[in-house]
């Protein structure tokens, strides 16, 4: 007698799925509270470009004057398709049974029957792995894209996104200036600076400053930054993170100037195969948080999904040979940085 193994259907794993918790997401969770969901193959993403216009004056009696509409460049685009699968042998779904569990178990009921128990947790372990791996990819795009544009370049695909920051949003710091020369060093005077030139360009300020653990040595060690936290008697050591910021896999360090500083050493596995940081050592981005920022997720591409809106989608079905199941996620993310102009990315060493 054949032992049948019942597929969960798409419309229950698509639930499923868009309800799991994701791995540590702190840019995306930080910067991207707009989720805009679409059944396009395309999304569009519009750079705002506005500067900073007064209103003219007119007399009394006078007909109005016409003034330019706000300027925004906009993009189609197609998200990167990110589709995943697994395969699960026969020997994975008899056989990988929890702790203790005998090693034959007599028929019952299948909700105490421990091998479809632990049938039920081996699928959803495998598709929270999915869900994670899609999920770090997501973050790394927001983290890439913190610098005006980011790029996926893998085995047959090549997608690229430029959000056309400003090249003065980029500042590279050389000779003294760069903060691991301690004794000359001005990281507040250059965040000063770079607060100014975005409120001009933006009529935002950035409040918020990423940056690794190791550049944030860098930074409390520069003698103007201790200088300054000695003459106003802050003690770093007081400040404490939100529950939520270190679930996220960030700290925050500390509020100087008005500007929140958070460091975030989250890392990815690039296409190398190297483990590679969210944010770089040596380099500084200032955001605000009042920025449109848009993560956007295009249509599912699956005939099974029929009309499905989502962030993700899920199925399942069965091999007959090699016999086993196969579990799928799909989805089409797009984090996209509407007003770069609020951004400062720099490299400080």
């Amino acid at each position: 007698m054949s032992i049948v193994i019942n597929p969960f259907g798409y419309a229950a794993l698509t639930e499923a799925v868009n309800k799991m918790l994701p791995v540590p997401t702190f840019i995306r969770n930080l910067l991207f509270k707009k989720v805009v969901t679409s059944a396009t193959k395309t999304v569009m993403t519009d750079v705002i470009v506005g500067g900073q216009k007064i209103a003219p004056f007119v007399n009394r009696g006078e007909p109005a004057k016409v003034v330019g509409n706000l300027g925004s460049q906009a993009q189609t685009v197609e998200p990167p398709n990110i589709r995943l699968k697994k395969f699960l042998k026969p020997s994975d779904l008899f056989y990988d049974r929890g702790p203790g569990a005998p090693i034959f178990v007599p028929g019952g009921p299948a909700g105490a029957d421990p091998i479809r128990q632990a049938q039920l947790k081996k699928i959803a372990d495998e598709q929270k792995d999915l869900r994670d791996i899609i999920d770090r990819s997501i973050e790394m795009m927001c983290a890439k894209g913190l610098a005006g544009s980011y790029q996926i370049v893998q085995d047959n695909v090549a997608f690229k996104i430029d959000f056309q920051m400003p090249a003065a949003n980029k500042p590279v710091l050389e000779g003294d200036a760069k903060w691991d020369v301690a004794a000359k060093c001005t990281p507040l005077k250059n965040i000063r600076l770079w607060k100014v030139q975005v409120q001009k360009l933006t009529g935002k300020i950035p409040t918020i400053a990423i940056m690794s653990s190791a550049t944030w040595e860098a930074f409390i060690a520069a003698d103007e930054v201790t200088k300054y936290l000695d003459k106003l008697k802050i003690n770093i050591g007081l400040i404490a993170s939100d529950p939520s910021v270190l679930d996220a896999g960030a700290e925050k360090k500390a509020t100087i100037e008005n500007v929140t500083i958070y460091t975030y050493d989250g890392v990815y596995v690039n296409e190398a195969g190297a483990q590679t940081q969210m944010i770089p050592d040596g380099y500084v981005s200032l955001v605000s948080p009042a920025a449109d920022n848009r993560l956007q997720f295009a249509g599912i591409e699956d005939l099974d999904a029929g009309t499905t809106v989502g962030q993700f989608f899920s199925k399942d079905w069965v091999e007959k040979d090699p016999s086993g199941l196969n579990l799928l996620v799909e989805s089409h993310p797009l984090p996209t940085f509407n007003e770069p102009g609020t951004m400062i990315y720099a490299k400080v060493y």
